[in-house]
């Protein structure tokens, strides 16, 4: 294996790797770049990445009046080889109640383990809420997040 390292000069780098420089007056010719042609489609502007909007450009979503409230829910089934190993914590499950009352983009934020992750999302699915409310009585979509602890018995 040979190191080449050109630090210092040639004498470092035949010292070092037994390799050799390219002499210094060795010019490169540039080629020219052949003109386009008038047929041709002409290349198309650099895209432009726009930074996020700010807050005073975001639109504001409608003040909430009346928070969700669960109307509808079955708790998660403990995985029985976990709670039989002794497999317990915490899972926060983070989502959003939309317009209808029902769970949507539901994430797992922390789990200790991922059956009991699957339980909570599968579990979720059957909840329903009468959806956050507007000043106006509107339903809007809201943010939520559940914490579900799991221990044995």
């Amino acid at each position: 294996m040979k190191l080449a390292f050109l630090w210092g000069g040639v004498g470092l780098c035949v010292a070092l790797a037994g390799c050799t420089v390219p002499p210094r007056d060795v010019v490169e010719i540039a080629q020219p770049v052949p003109a386009p042609s008038p047929d041709a489609a002409p290349e198309p502007p650099p895209m432009v990445i726009s930074a996020p909007p700010t807050a005073a450009t975001r639109p504001q979503a409608p003040a909430i009046e009346k928070d969700a409230v669960i109307r509808q829910r079955r708790l998660p089934d403990y995985p029985t080889a976990l709670a039989n190993e002794g497999v317990e914590g915490q899972v926060i499950a983070v989502f959003y109640v939309g317009e209808a009352g029902v769970p949507e983009d539901v994430r797992i934020e922390r789990s200790p383990h991922p059956l009991l992750s699957k339980a909570v999302t599968d579990a979720l699915k059957g909840w329903r809420f009468d959806p956050a409310r507007s000043a106006d009585g509107r339903p809007v979509r809201t943010r939520m997040r559940l914490p579900f602890r799991f221990q044995p018995e």
